[in-house]
């Protein structure tokens, strides 16, 4: 009977610390709560002991607790807490109960020895007394804890430590008297103590000493003297003086019980260790020893029963009755103190029905099944031996949050995985450091942090437990987690346009709220019915009346009554469709027109559409190299749609007598025709298609779709020094050289060409590769004449550009202005990736005339540079990558070169050359900088500079 109820009071232990014991909670219905606290600035050793003023130290709440009572002790990290003695009586079903409040030996409560040999703790006369986590520190001669004349006394989850060391150990760290009975000491930790860990006299009855640690104990573990039911079960000992001896007719059991050597150091104190030692009077009053573990020092020997010593596990099986599932020495295997090698024997091996055994370990945790191991055991046959039960090993293998950064209102994924070779079933717990915490068995949970007061950032210390479905928990990450403040409602928009598919974008949006959105609609900015988007997320592709730049705007709206509002500009347009040159209008023989001069005030009509390899609809502009013959007199050519109104730009500048050539590029009206106006005199006017843009998708049958890629110009051909191909001047044919990056995905190239020295006068045209002489111009020249135009070259096998000229020798320069590219990109000259725009057409419009004071009221000087602004103004929209600027240079005051550019360094190409006092005009594709200009530089002397907007590439 007394047995059972030590078993009772191991339970009720075990509940106290797998719960937690929290200040203001009594442990009987009828009982009063005591607090102490030695760190409370107002505690007083008078009372009352209240949570609000608490006593000082223990002894005046040992003096005040009655049945029922519970006292509070506070751990101090100020100094220890002072010896207290305890004579405190409860009942079976009130019991007193010292704890304190944080479960366990660390950090718990410590009480300091007496110098004078008075014990730190003593029960004396007590019953009915539960203490848990108050440990001892002892000093002197003294013992930690002595119990004289007490009963139903339960020491639990303590510590004793010493670290002084001394010959002389008479006394035990904890000793109970002749006159008690009915003692239960479990899971305490005993180290260096100066005599016995535990000793008990003679006539003490009824002692339980369960899955306690002796570490170096400078004498037996447990020393047991006419003791009568004196039970050892799951105990832990490292010792090099001897383990467990029983003497004087002592009777009980040692069971499940690891014995080994703490050192190879002998033991300071005389005669020869021994594991377990049984006397022969202890012997026949009935002691039982089975499923021990047994390793002494090297100098002892594992037992000594009834006077005859047993060196091994299997010797003392042999010579008594004993032992029968003792381990020997060779099979005590650990990985470090308390952790248990797998595999190793002493696992799943004890005997779970020894008297006293607990059903928790050492720390609290359950007894487990290892199902590595085969089970053993007796009872159950899952219990360990020793203290500790091995629990499955489990060991993070990741732990984190998606998406980052955290913000609040905005739910997260918190995630961990683990290594778990037990395969166990598993239960994380996930902290989230706010006060909640929330349960997975997949090992992956949502949770959303709430706002701050003013909306202001926070940090929280994060973490997840794991549970085994046995009931072992471990916790085995943290991290701290800054969560921002709440974000605000947000959308975006992404355009992407590709040539195939002319006029039409496809819109990417993307909305954010940590609330529901409750609407969301897109507005195209054009004639169309403005689209609702499910869940403020999602992509749509939109075909636009018209090539322009549109304001796509969309409204979000969440459950809070936020809006938010984004507009993205987004620019659709024509593609282009590369063509080799083909001869559409020449007044000198009929072509196109009849065979007649243009007079002055004249216009030619001329069919584009539906002629030549163009098709009849989805024309919006065409690319032909315009130029004049036998002028009369000085005047300009003004291309335009037909049926339109004719702007008052120019096209092509010249004077009489002059042969000039100009790329145009000009829109296209409805029934596919073209305007040509002539201002004054008599002239010839020719024409050759170099290309077209269509809005007609590549399904269509429109041929190679393409959007235009603008970067900084490079010189690819100059014969004049060897760029490109062989130094000097060349014969009538043609001249090879490589565009860079070229033979990917590139429609076209376009090229300014200059011709110069050439020795009688002809015409210039670009093709692929070599071949017969083309029958179109591309660039007309008169002896000795420099002269420019802009040439696009349709894509050709490996890169390589033939330039051809009619007769005589001749220098030639090409400078590459950029791409036409079947894709949304395309790569430039120094291998960058640059975005392919569609074409745009705006009524031509006069950006810069230093003549008139448009845009500069002077002429450029030598060396000089303009910048003109033109994203932003005249329908250009902010972001435009390049435009299509006509460029005339006039009254020149000496020989001089115009460059068009981007910005940055001038490059060491040019657009235009001009002899003294000439008028010349040429078409330029120019990038466009990011604050919306574009630059002109003059090379030398004095020059009027004209420049006329024809379109951009968005």
């Amino acid at each position: 009977m007394p047995r059972r109820r030590s078993l009772l009071i191991a339970s009720s232990v075990l509940a106290l610390l797998l719960g937690g014991i929290g200040a203001g909670t009594a442990t009987a219905d009828t009982g009063t709560d005591l607090y102490v606290d030695n760190t409370a600035a107002n505690c007083s050793d008078t009372g009352p002991g209240t949570q609000a003023e608490p006593f000082c130290q223990i002894q005046p709440a040992a003096n005040a607790a009655v049945a029922g009572d519970t006292v509070h002790i506070t751990p101090s990290n100020v100094s220890y807490y002072a010896a207290v003695a305890i004579t405190s009586v409860g009942t079976a079903d009130a019991p007193i109960t010292f704890t304190s409040t944080v479960s366990g030996r660390s950090p718990g409560v410590t009480i300091a020895g007496v110098s004078n040999g008075t014990p730190g703790l003593t029960l004396t006369g007590a019953q009915y007394v539960d203490i848990n986590g108050l440990s001892v520190d002892p000093t002197g001669d003294s013992n930690a804890v002595a119990i004289t004349d007490s009963q139903h006394i339960s020491y639990n989850s303590s510590g004793i430590s010493d670290g002084e060391s001394t010959a002389n150990m008479p006394s035990p760290a904890i000793s109970i008297d002749g006159a008690s009975s009915d003692i239960s000491l479990t899971r305490l930790d005993i180290i260096e103590a100066r005599g016995p860990g535990i000793a008990t006299t003679e006539g003490a009855q009824d002692i339980t000493i369960a899955d306690d640690v002796f570490r170096a104990p400078q004498g037996v573990a447990v020393s047991a003297g006419g003791t009568t039911d004196i039970d050892l079960a799951g105990d832990d000992i490292a010792d090099d003086c001897g383990g467990v001896s029983f003497t004087d007719g002592t009777s009980g059991s040692i069971e499940n019980t690891l014995i080994s050597r703490l050192s190879s150091a002998p033991c300071q104190q005389s005669g020869t260790p021994v594991g377990i030692s049984v006397d022969a009077t202890s012997a026949a009053a009935g002691v039982t020893t089975d499923y021990n573990a047994v390793n002494p020092t090297s100098s002892g020997v594992d037992y000594n029963w009834a006077g005859t010593a047993y060196t091994t596990a299997a010797a003392f099986k042999a010579g008594t009755t004993q032992g029968a599932h003792d381990l020997d020495q060779t099979e005590l295997t650990f990985i470090a103190a308390g952790v248990l090698q797998e595999h190793s024997p002493l696992i799943d091996s004890a005997n779970a029905d020894a008297p006293g055994e607990l059903a928790a370990d050492y720390n609290g945790n359950p007894r487990v099944d290892d199902p590595l191991v085969p089970n053993t055991g007796t009872g159950s046959g899952a219990y360990d031996r020793g203290a500790f039960e091995t629990q499955a090993p489990l060991s993070m293998t990741t732990y984190g949050v998606t998406p980052t950064p955290v913000s609040a209102l905005v739910p997260v994924t918190f995630s961990a995985a683990v290594s778990n070779p037990w395969s166990v079933p598993l239960l994380y717990t996930f902290s989230f450091g706010d006060g909640t915490t929330a349960t997975s068995t997949t090992g992956s949970v949502s949770h959303t942090y709430a706002a701050q007061p003013g909306n202001a950032a926070a940090t929280y210390d994060t973490g997840v437990t794991v549970t085994t479905s046995e009931g072992s928990a471990t916790t085995l990450d943290g991290l701290i987690l800054p969560v921002n403040p709440v974000p605000a409602i947000t959308s975006t928009i992404n355009a992407g346009t590709t040539p195939a598919a002319p006029d039409s974008a496809t819109l990417t949006f993307a909305a954010q709220s940590p609330y529901p959105v409750t609407g969301d609609q897109v507005s195209f900015g054009d004639t169309s019915a403005p689209v609702a988007l499910n869940g403020a997320t999602g992509t749509l592709s939109h075909t636009f009346a018209a090539p322009g730049t549109y304001s796509v705007t969309q409204t979000v709206t969440d459950s809070d009554g936020r809006v938010a509002t984004v507009t993205k500009p987004v620019t659709v347009g024509a593609a282009f469709v590369p063509m080799s040159p083909v001869r559409i209008l020449d007044t000198r023989n009929g072509t196109g027109a009849p065979r007649k001069p243009v007079g002055p005030g004249g216009v030619v009509r001329v069919k584009v559409a539906g002629v030549h390899g163009i098709p009849a609809t989805g024309v919006t502009a065409v690319t032909m190299n315009l130029t004049d013959a036998h002028a009369t007199a000085g005047s300009y050519v003004t291309a335009y749609a037909d049926g339109t109104r004719r702007p008052t730009a120019s096209n092509l500048n010249f004077l009489a007598g002059q042969i000039n050539p100009n790329l145009v590029t000009v829109p296209v009206s409805p029934d596919g025709y073209v305007d040509l106006y002539n201002a004054s005199g008599q002239v010839d006017l020719i024409a050759d298609v170099q290309g077209y843009y269509t809005t007609t998708p590549a399904s269509g049958g429109s041929g190679t779709l393409s959007d235009f890629a603008g970067f900084a110009p490079v010189r690819v051909l100059d014969t004049r020094n060897g760029t490109g191909n062989a130094k000097g001047a060349f014969g009538p044919g043609a001249v090879d050289f490589i565009l860079p990056n070229a033979g990917w995905v590139a429609a076209a190239a376009v090229l300014n060409v200059t011709v110069t020295e050439g020795s009688t006068s002809g015409y210039v045209t670009a093709e692929c590769g070599s071949g017969p002489l083309p029958t179109a111009s591309s660039l007309n020249y008169r002896a000795h004449q420099t002269t420019s135009n802009l040439l696009v070259v349709p894509n050709c096998a490996g890169g390589v550009v033939a330039i051809y000229h009619s007769a005589g020798t001749l220098e030639v320069i090409a400078d590459l202005q950029g791409y036409y590219s079947t894709q949304p990109t395309a790569t430039a000259a120094n291998g960058s990736t640059v975005a392919a725009d569609p074409y745009v057409a705006v009524t031509p419009t006069r950006i810069l005339d230093t003549r008139h004071d448009i845009g500069a009221d002077k002429p450029l000087g030598t060396d000089s540079t303009i910048a003109v602004k033109v994203a932003g103004t005249d329908g250009i929209p902010l972001g435009t990558r390049s435009v299509l600027v006509n460029l005339t240079g006039t009254g020149s005051s000496g020989a001089t070169w115009l460059n068009a550019f981007g910005g940055g360094t001038v490059p060491a190409t040019s657009n235009i050359d001009l002899s003294p006092g000439e008028t010349r005009p040429v078409l330029a594709t120019v990038p466009v900088d990011p604050n919306g200009y574009i630059y002109i530089h003059n090379h030398s002397g004095s020059i009027n500079v004209i420049a006329d907007l024809e379109g951009y590439f968005g």
